[in-house]
């Protein structure tokens, strides 16, 4: 499993010149800034983000000329040659119908085609379809949907009817240390190395997680590079680790144990639902 490693924190890495790991990025932060648009293609791999997630949390969006700002991601897209760039997924805004128009015109003008995500109001027949259609897809459920932790398991189906299109699917600002071993997802990404230098706590990794230390109380931080630069390098550790080791649960654990956590979760009638397969999870979401 990949994981991209996302959000600022001070961007110890670029004045390091250190580009060995999977990297996302906002395109509203990236057009703002003069230095990483510039070394994209150095990072092992790279996934720009159309950069929605800021107006959803706080920025006004009421007057954005939403074909304009398509026009400019894309030709931002073009400029830079970013093979994996996220539709403008603004459903919450506009509504799908909207957003499957500003897709279409988005991949036309770039010239390929973008990564769609899918979110729990689109329903699971739109989730088969970006499946059959495109080649990389997000599953965006998790910081705008909201999903919660006790439905994780559902996710699977997801993952299984895309592995049945030979379709990769990234999970989009996911990084439960227990769940990553359990879901077989081609990719995930994470701006939690940027939380220790903000709030103060030491990143470490430590077997198969990072364990977040806590600054001793009454202290304060030394040098901001420094910690931000020790994050920087346990959470890249951890990536490499994840893309050779992590188990893919679905295979590996008994088909048993996987009824048994549904029967503990979901009582026995969901249990029967669930070995049907896509039909619970359509009525599920």
């Amino acid at each position: 499993m990949k994981i991209f490693l996302a959000g600022t924190g001070g961007l110890p890495f670029l004045e390091e010149k250190f580009y060995d790991f999977n990297r996302l990025a906002s395109y509203e932060y990236l057009k703002k800034d003069a230095r990483e648009k510039l070394v994209l293609n150095n990072y092992n791999d790279f996934i720009l983000d159309s950069g929605i997630f800021s107006f959803l949390n706080g920025k006004n969006a009421k007057n954005v000329d939403w074909e304009k700002y398509m026009f400019e991601y894309a030709e931002f897209v073009k400029k830079y040659e970013i093979k994996n760039y996220v539709e403008i997924d603004i459903d919450k805004m506009v509504g799908l119908a909207e957003v499957e128009k500003l897709r279409e015109k988005l991949n036309k003008k770039v010239g390929w085609k973008c990564i769609p995500v899918w979110h729990m109001n689109r329903g699971y027949d739109k989730w088969l379809e970006i499946c059959r259609e495109y080649d990389y897809v997000c599953f965006g459920a998790f910081l705008t949907d909201g999903l919660e932790k006790n439905k994780f398991y559902m996710i699977q189906q997801f993952l299984e009817d895309a592995k049945k299109e030979n379709c990769k699917v990234h999970g989009l600002g996911f990084t439960n240390f227990e769940w990553l071993k359990k879901l077989k997802f081609y990719s995930v990404d994470s701006s939690s190395w940027t939380v220790g230098n903000r709030f103060g706590s030491i990143c470490q990794f430590q077997r198969d997680r990072i364990k977040a230390i806590a600054r001793p109380e009454g202290t304060k931080i030394k040098d901001h590079h420094k910690l931000g630069w020790h994050n920087f390098n346990e959470w890249v550790k951890f990536s490499k680790w994840a893309e050779k080791n992590i188990i893919k649960w679905f295979v590996t654990v008994p088909l048993i144990k996987k009824l048994q956590e549904v029967i503990l979760n979901e009582g026995f009638f969901k249990c029967f639902n669930f070995v049907c397969g896509g039909r619970y999870v359509k009525q599920y979401f």
